[in-house]
């Protein structure tokens, strides 16, 4: 067998390896959506398990689910922000003043998410009590933590 014919069947051999080992990895993989749906859920758990009082328990998984759809909106939001990006890239009449009013608009809005994210977040440790706010804290999921990942590269 010549030279060239055994090095053709040996980078033969290693992509058919390369591709089942692709194939299989890609089986098991999780949306950053997923995770932080897993996150979510895996705080209303904890608060379940921690807090007593029910009216408590209530009001703080209403923070969460407020704030779990506050970040399915930002997502929005910013895929929105993107497009808007690219359709001002795209048209050559647009002048700088038009992007920095843009610009301008979206520091705003970044604003205000901080600050509507800000009061929810003490409106949760105004319900709990210090012992509850340690033992929820406490917890951290694999989950939990690639949710925080995912939302601060957004």
């Amino acid at each position: 067998m010549s030279e060239r014919t055994l090095s053709l069947k040996s980078a033969m051999v290693f992509v058919a390896i390369a591709c089942a080992f692709a194939g299989c990895a890609s089986k098991d993989d999780v949306s950053p959506m997923e995770v932080e749906k897993q996150a979510f859920e895996d705080l209303r758990s904890e608060i379940r398990a921690v807090i007593d009082d029910p009216a408590n328990e209530r009001e703080a998984i209403t923070l969460v689910d407020e704030l779990s759809a506050d970040l399915n909106t930002l997502r929005e939001r910013i895929s929105e922000r993107r497009q808007r990006v690219r359709e001002l890239n795209a048209d050559y009449d647009t002048t700088r003043a038009d992007f920095e009013a843009f610009f301008d608009q979206v520091d705003g809005q970044i604003q205000a998410n901080k600050r509507q994210v800000s009061e929810k977040r003490r409106a949760l440790f105004a319900i709990l009590t210090p012992d509850e706010r340690s033992a929820i804290s406490k917890t951290h999921t694999k989950a939990r933590d690639a949710a925080i990942r995912n939302i601060q590269a957004i």
